[in-house]
């Protein structure tokens, strides 16, 4: 019913309190009536719960937005953290009423009064916010359109494919802008003349084969690789960003230049701000077994391990540690086998990922599924908590094994 039509009085609203009992002196002097609008608006707004982060980012005047295409579900992020947006019921009818005045806004004191308030839409249902995963295969998706190769490559009709600077990424990828650059460091992404790029394995092999045989020629195995002298010598072949970026994947900055090295041959004092860096031994031993199991199928282990040792820098020592994430070993079979099997190849959604999983592999010890699931779990669920939800626990020949609660499909 309209307010218009049949407005309460003074007089009406005395009778009501006569009738409960109550005295003026029990409520406050101003009486908000609440009256039905004839038409109803349902559409122009939408109910949002927030959580503490997202409450308190806006709190503190920074932004959030929604990301998604039409045939995404869409993510609201802010600056660090991707939420899902979820629709969820309301058991009882919530009514908006934007002339409503709540507690400390009703004056206690002063003459009687009424207000009116009109209820413009009457609501159902809401959207909440789960924290969730930045959809990085996405990402991954988009970079891989057009993987650089170098520059006498970029005019090919192989690489005619869309480049992405970080805006575009921002604009499709569902998000963080903080997630998604942590993500382009996972995806060893590269920034070339402001786009942001991944290497072709086989390109990549060649920069980083380089940049090995030059420290095999001046020591810098041992002694440390020079950054600028590195740059400056294999910068007719490569983009010396490329270089740069090769290095800060595959080795470590060292806290003071070339260990050994304090002083250069003629015993002159290097430069403070030098730059040195140390091959990392385990990523430079895990990007040789990529290399030898990449296209290779499934690979005599025994034959493997043998190959692996003989194609690392010399002094590397090769570890089935190293293996982690990026291959299986069958040891039930004869002989054993080992095979490339890469987790960033995986669904993104945790029970596709179950379901691959136990689709290659039936059963599996918790050191074998570890590296596969840990980059899933949230501060809320670890590795224990998503075995115990898609995962069923039985013990074979002494050790607790998991295998899937549901049919593999």
């Amino acid at each position: 019913m309209d307010c218009d039509q049949n407005e309460r009085s003074l007089e009406d609203i005395n009778t009501v309190l006569e009738y409960a009992k109550l005295e003026l002196s029990d409520v406050k002097p101003t009486v908000q009536c609440i009256y039905f609008s004839q038409q109803l608006d349902n559409q122009s707004f939408k109910l949002l719960e927030l959580d503490d982060t997202v409450l308190e980012t806006l709190t503190n005047g920074e932004k959030v937005v929604i990301r998604g295409n039409t045939d995404d579900m869409a993510v609201l992020c802010t600056q660090t953290n991707t939420f899902e947006i979820k629709e969820a019921e309301i058991s009882n009818s919530m009514l908006i009423t934007p002339q409503l005045d709540i507690g400390e806004d009703v004056d206690d004191s002063g003459p009687q009064n009424t207000k009116v308030s009109k209820v413009i839409s009457v609501m159902n249902n809401y959207y909440e916010l789960r924290p969730c995963k930045p959809k990085v295969a996405k990402l991954k998706k988009l970079l891989e359109e057009n993987m650089y190769s170098g520059k006498e490559c970029e005019e090919d009709e192989q690489h005619q494919g869309h480049k992405y600077c970080f805006e575009d990424l921002l604009n499709i990828v569902q998000g963080s802008e903080v997630e998604i650059k942590e993500s382009l460091k996972k995806l060893k992404a590269c920034q070339i003349e402001g786009l942001w790029r991944v290497l072709d394995f086989d390109f990549l092999t060649q920069v980083l084969n380089h940049i090995i045989q030059l420290c095999e020629e001046n020591d810098w195995l041992s002694t440390g690789i020079p950054l600028d002298e590195c740059l400056e010598t294999l910068g007719q072949l490569f983009p010396r960003e490329v270089i740069a970026h090769v290095i800060d994947c595959y080795a470590n900055e060292m806290k003071s230049g070339g260990g050994q090295g304090d002083h250069d041959p003629d015993d002159q004092p290097m430069q403070i701000d030098a730059k040195f860096f140390s091959l990392s031994e385990d990523k430079i031993c895990q990007f040789f077994a990529e290399l030898v199991l990449k296209n290779s199928g499934k690979f005599n282990l025994k034959e493997f391990l043998k190959v692996w040792e003989q194609t690392v820098p010399q002094g590397m020592r090769t570890s089935l540690s190293q293996l982690e994430g990026i291959a299986l070993i069958d040891r039930n079979c004869m002989p054993e086998v080992i095979w490339y099997f890469p987790v960033e190849d995986l669904p993104e959604d945790v029970g596709e990922r179950f379901n691959t999983l136990f689709k290659t592999r039936e059963k599996w010890s918790l050191a074998e599924i570890s590296p596969y699931i840990r980059d899933l779990t949230t501060l809320k669920v670890d590795v224990g908590g998503l075995l115990t939800k898609y995962a069923r626990a039985s013990m074979m020949n002494g050790i607790k094994v998991f295998s899937s609660r549901k049919p593999v499909t």
